[in-house]
């Protein structure tokens, strides 16, 4: 064990010393700095930076010399720069605020890129100093995955010039490819699960695109209000229930208790995102109703939350391990971008909770 462990170590150093190497931010003229300068910039211990050296020094991608800093073999170099190669993942929201979908996309893309030994570096651009940096560092990079551009930020967009870039979830002009999800599919088997299980008074809860300016959101919805309209069931105006101000979600409950007209007079809603249908169990449960014996919830994400609701919550899972890892084999096949289709929807599938009563069964049983 204490072998593995020592094994790890100088592994991981090598992985280290390699990777500052490749990003150009160590070597002047092909030349190492001292030991004790590089031991100190990259935080490994003096023993364990040589061990890793020697080890470097041996597949000659580095020579050494006495008295002299050890010196950069490009031509070795060469041949590690593709099994080793660097992606950006790039967004504008600080750690701790990002949409949880990107999350989870960025989960399988990082899980991928380890099993291809590639280094991959989370960007927030959450300052202009850091905004400039990045500009005009880009193209050290192999290439770039862009997560969520916020709406005040989309303008960063005009500036990334790098040629090999894939965006995911949200396509944006002027960037080549975009993987997400079926968003317009999605909402369709929101109404599916709601009208097989014998509802057809439904409402749609959302938020004002003028709030939230997230464009799936709106695929989602029409995805809805066409399954329905084909079912023959109406969704008018009326039962779309908009947030329009961040007061109406501050006080989500009193926003929905404004609408107890309608919601009594209906059996089941759709939520446009996990958060919201999580929300609107909690919020209708404390003005009366029984969920899901009154009125049947289904949500959009599949986020982990959902399970530990109560009743957990029915959903439609959108698929960000495939996502994920679609965004990476794009991104390391440059020279077959044009093989890819601009836009790549992957279909997402019903994740059934408790949320959803079936009251076919239930008007059968009667």
């Amino acid at each position: 064990m204490i072998l593995e462990n020592k094994k790890l170590k100088y592994n991981t150093a090598r992985e280290r010393i390699l990777d500052a190497i490749l990003s150009g931010s160590l070597e002047k003229d092909l030349m190492l700095p001292s030991e004790q300068k590089l031991a100190s910039r990259l935080g490994i211990g003096r023993n364990t930076l040589r061990t890793a050296l020697r080890g470097l020094e041996r597949e000659g991608i580095i020579t050494k010399q006495n008295g002299r800093p050890s010196q950069v073999n490009p031509e070795a170099l060469k041949k590690k720069r593709s099994p080793l190669r660097r992606i950006a993942w790039v967004d504008t929201t600080p750690i701790g605020q990002t949409n949880p979908i990107y999350f989870d996309i960025f989960r399988s893309f990082s899980d991928a890129a380890v099993i291809r030994n590639v280094k991959i570096d989370y960007i927030s651009l959450i300052t202009d100093d850091m905004v400039e940096s990045f500009f005009g560092r880009q193209q050290e990079y192999d290439g770039l995955v862009l997560g969520e551009f916020t709406p005040p930020c989309r303008h960063y967009l005009n500036h990334i010039t790098h040629k090999n870039r894939v965006c995911v979830d949200c396509a944006h002009p002027g960037i080549p490819h975009c993987v997400k999800t079926d968003c317009y599919l999605g909402g369709q088997l929101a109404a599916r699960a709601l009208v097989e299980s014998g509802h057809s008074r439904l409402v749609c809860i959302r938020h004002k695109d003028s709030v939230v300016q997230y464009p799936p959101h709106r695929e989602r919805l029409r995805g809805f209000s066409d399954f329905l309209a084909e079912a023959g069931i109406d969704l008018p105006q009326e039962r779309i229930l908009e947030i329009k101000c961040a007061a109406e979600e501050d006080n989500f409950s009193e926003f929905l208790r404004r609408h107890l007209p309608i919601l009594k007079k209906s059996d089941g809603v759709f939520a446009s995102y996990d958060k919201l249908g999580a929300d609107t169990i909690h919020a209708l449960r404390k003005l009366g109703f029984d969920i899901p014996g009154q009125i049947s919830i289904v949500g959009f994400d599949g986020l982990i939350l959902s399970r530990f609701l109560s009743p957990p919550l029915t959903t439609i899972r959108q698929p960000v391990e495939e996502i994920g890892k679609k965004a990476l084999e794009i991104v390391l096949n440059p020279t077959e971008s044009g093989s890819y289709p601009d836009i790549i929807q992957i279909p997402p599938v019903l994740l059934p909770g408790e949320s959803i009563l079936e009251r076919k069964r239930k008007d059968k049983h009667l």
